[in-house]
């Protein structure tokens, strides 16, 4: 394994300088055992070129990291398995739309990429997986929960678990140990993911009888938020339903507590469940509740050897970030073995082979648990509510 030093930046910093050619080549394969016909067929392909694109820069590389320990973490394992080797090529998109629809040009065109995981939000998937969709180029997101974003094309598949399938869980488990009655949304209204967030809990609280008094706005990369929670301390609501990406979040959080709003509630998506966020908030977000498709202390085998793994190797928790990529590596390499690519195919035919065998693939028992891939290639899993408790995620009800 060849990984260049320093390559990823530290949570919430910049690296603009970095972005335009920086490369990894990684070697990853599936942790899955192989099939009997995958050894020793010396006409199949003993290599597959990827590529990943995620925001290793620039407001969303809050989020990054964790995902790059993922698909790392399943590189490290699986050679010794057997099968074809995974060369991951992995750039930065410096959090981006234009930056990700560059890297998928580079990935289709010019490298013969057989199938790209990423890039980070909705709104990129929305801008560049259409690329992939035209030249048939299968993408698998690994952490995209925006609604939606497989319709781009049956070429789309994710083991990211939508927003909305979850959040109305939240929404339940505040209003029974909470006792949440009045409360403020905000939202940043220019990113489809946080729009997506607000949606699903504005009906969350409506069906749970819950009242909302004010509904702000913001948008990214905005970093004052004084104007909006003013605004929502006057009208005093016991929580805050923050549907927002991490830095926005953060910003939101801490203001709002030095602001005096030292009782108030948090409530928020997909941001709340990153290690980044929490780590960043620090105190003013203890207490937070929010929903995820994985926690750390979920107890089936493969997850539990998966948190030993990770923090034996990063010193750190995992995420629901890392879980989902790790999963995701492993889904393609069964795939890949499935797919029986041959060496005398072209890129389009393997490309074509791999779809169809990802297409094919109906359940898979991970790192998350059982995952069912429905007909419009979105997981389904069981998840859980989860709390910020002494600076760490716990489950939100025992």
């Amino acid at each position: 394994m060849y990984i260049l030093n320093n390559l990823v930046p530290r949570l919430g910093q910049a690296r603009a300088g970095w972005a335009s050619g920086a490369v990894i080549a990684m070697l990853v394969t599936g942790a899955a055992s192989m099939p009997a016909a995958a050894q020793g067929t010396s006409d199949l392909i003993d290599s597959a070129r990827l590529g990943a694109v995620y925001a290793f820069s620039g407001p969303y590389a809050i989020y990054s990291t964790t995902i790059k320990n993922g698909l790392e973490m399943a590189e490290a394992e699986a050679n010794a398995q057997g099968g074809p080797k995974i060369d991951i090529v992995m750039e930065d998109d410096r959090s981006t739309k234009d930056d990700a629809i560059n890297v998928y040009q580079k990935f289709i065109q010019r490298d013969g990429a057989l199938l790209i995981f990423g890039p980070l939000t909705g709104g990129q998937v929305f801008a560049a997986a259409p690329l992939a969709q035209r030249a048939k180029v299968p993408v698998m997101l690994t952490s995209v929960a925006t609604p939606g974003v497989t319709g781009v094309g049956d070429y789309v598949f994710r083991t990211s678990v939508e927003s909305a399938t979850i959040i109305p869980a939240t929404v339940k488990v505040a209003k029974q140990d909470l006792k949440i009655a009045k409360v403020a949304q905000i939202y940043t209204n220019d990113d489809q993911f946080s729009v997506g967030e607000f949606k699903a809990y504005e009906a969350a609280l409506k069906a749970n009888g819950v009242q909302v008094v004010d509904v702000e706005t913001v948008r990214t990369g905005d970093v004052d938020f004084s104007a909006q929670l003013t605004k929502i301390k006057s009208l005093n609501p016991d929580t805050i339903v923050i549907s927002s990406q991490g830095q926005e979040s953060v910003g939101l959080m801490t203001q709002a507590r030095k602001l005096g709003m030292d009782k108030v509630n948090f409530l928020g998506g997909n941001a709340f469940n990153s290690t980044g966020v929490v780590k960043e908030a620090g105190k003013a977000m203890e207490g937070a509740l929010s929903a995820t498709p994985w926690f750390l202390s979920m107890t089936h085998p493969k997850n539990v050897e998966f948190v030993e793994k990770y923090r034996a190797k990063y010193s750190a928790d995992p995420d629901w970030l890392a879980a989902q990529s790790y999963d995701a590596v492993f889904v393609v390499k069964q795939a890949l073995l499935n797919a029986r690519i041959r060496k005398t195919d072209d890129t389009a035919t393997a490309r074509t082979k791999l779809r169809d065998a990802l297409a094919a693939t109906k359940t898979y028992d991970g790192v998350l648990g059982k995952i069912e891939f429905a007909a419009n290639r979105d997981p389904v899993v069981a998840g859980a509510v989860i709390k910020v408790e002494g600076g760490k995620h716990v489950i939100a009800t025992k």
